[in-house]
């Protein structure tokens, strides 16, 4: 349904940019929500882009669609866009959002606009600015409703319908500070209103708080909001005092991101979404990562070659090759996604390495043993040759075994060592089977072929 309406919306808006019918656009753009509109622009060339930009004239509302985009798209928009109109934009954002779109800008111009802004929100943008990219400081938001303890439930309401705090974006809890601002309770809004009038939030309150700092990696913050089903976790210094909220609405964006990222990784295609990317620095972004599985296959290769003498004698050696190293492949590929994804949840930890390798190993042990009889038996039927068949089924039982063992092994290495774990997965693991396989194979064979 979702997929529809947005693939009707999108060839409505291509067909009235290709007439020129900048009315009916503008009148589309102030209705349709700004989640269904950054969909669109993944499908418009950049001009296009630029132009339905443009008709948007709501700030508010083109600054909700510019933070649902790529970065790259990001970069053309406001290529050309006028300072004031991208101050204006900026202003409208979250601040969390805006200091994103900062960190886009060249340095002088993100200067200048920072300078055109107003000092409110110039202030609480740079105050973002100075936390490194991908913590917790980075993504949240300054805004939060912080109230003393001794404090009554009815005051408590009062003082949400001022000003001040009806501005709050996500008034999810009422946060307690003591009179040093450092953080000692929580109240759901709940709680709030179905205590007595003059009960203080100190009796009520939750004192079990649990808390980010500003220097935590945003993925291990995301981890704890989704496992504790927070709608916003509060940010502590590193004095204890409360700064800021990450909210769930930039968990659910992390978690994408990164997501997104391990796949990629994954893939052997590196970090970066690259759909949206040109031809050549999509190649150029692959270039790299192919590098690592071109020289296993030269050295598999020269294994090849080293048994050349073999191949000569018995030819029909040749032809298990690609079933063996396939079958590694598949379960090797199998192994390092689950320890990856392990990691990356907080299911599995470092300490965990042996239990997770050895079932790992069991695993690729018996699915060895099934598939080596399995293409044994074949070998068997179709060469009716009893060493080439126990030599082959003796060979995908050891590649896939060993191929187990690698699959959750170099994503442990690599965690341990304080290297993204995603990255061993892909053309690493896949040349390293490759390598081994070959060689376990011909080893194996020469042995029992007695050539």
């Amino acid at each position: 349904m979702l997929v529809e309406r947005n693939r009707i919306l999108t060839e409505t808006i291509k067909r009235l940019l290709r007439r020129g019918a900048d009315t009916r656009l503008t009148k589309i753009t102030s209705k349709v929500h700004a989640a269904d509109l950054s969909t669109v622009f993944q499908s418009l060339s950049a001009s296009n882009q630029r132009k339905l930009f443009q008709l948007i004239e709501d700030p508010e509302k083109k600054g909700f669609v510019i933070s649902e985009l790529d970065e790259d798209i990001i970069h053309e928009i406001i290529e050309t866009l006028p300072l004031e109109n991208l101050v204006e934009i900026v202003e409208e954002m979250p601040s969390d959002d805006g200091v994103a779109l900062i960190r886009m800008l060249p340095e002088d111009k993100a200067d200048t606009v920072l300078g055109m802004m107003k000092k409110d929100e110039a202030e609480d943008v740079e105050g973002l600015l100075r936390y490194e990219d991908d913590t917790a400081g980075s993504i949240m938001i300054p805004d939060f409703i912080a109230l003393k303890e001794d404090m009554t439930a009815q005051e408590v309401i009062v003082s949400l319908q001022t000003k001040e705090h009806l501005e709050v974006e996500m008034p999810f809890y009422i946060y307690v500070v003591d009179d040093h601002e450092h953080l000692v309770g929580v109240s759901s809004l709940r709680q709030l209103v179905v205590v007595p009038p003059l009960k203080a939030l100190k009796d009520f309150m939750a004192t079990d708080v649990i808390s980010v700092t500003t220097d935590m990696d945003q993925e291990e913050v995301a981890r704890i909001v989704a496992q504790y089903n927070f709608l916003a976790v509060p940010v502590v210094d590193e004095n204890k005092r409360m700064v800021g909220l990450v909210t769930v609405d930039d968990v659910i964006d992390v978690l994408r991101e990164e997501a997104t990222e391990d796949i990629l990784k994954m893939a052997g295609v590196g970090e970066e979404f690259i759909e949206t990317k040109s031809i050549v620095r999509s190649t150029r972004i692959r270039l790299p990562w192919l590098f690592a599985s071109c020289i296993g296959g030269l050295i598999a290769s020269v294994i090849i070659g080293h048994f050349q003498a073999s191949l000569s004698k018995m030819a029909y050696l040749a032809a298990f090759i690609p079933v063996i190293m396939g079958m590694g492949g598949n379960i090797g590929i199998q192994s390092s996604t689950i320890v990856v994804r392990g990691l990356a949840t907080g299911r599995l930890h470092i300490r965990d390495i042996w239990l997770s390798m050895s079932k790992e190993i069991a695993i690729g042990f018996i699915l060895g043993i099934f598939y080596g009889l399995l293409v044994g038996i074949v070998a068997q039927l179709r060469y009716d040759r009893e060493m080439l068949a126990l030599s082959v089924g003796l060979a995908v039982a050891c590649s896939m075994t060993l191929a187990a063992l690698s699959g959750s092994f170099m994503p442990m290495l690599f965690a341990r060592i304080n290297i993204d774990p995603a990255v061993a997965t892909g053309p690493f693991v896949t040349t390293a089977i490759d390598i081994l396989s070959v060689t376990f194979y011909f080893v194996i064979a020469t042995s029992l072929l007695g050539i």
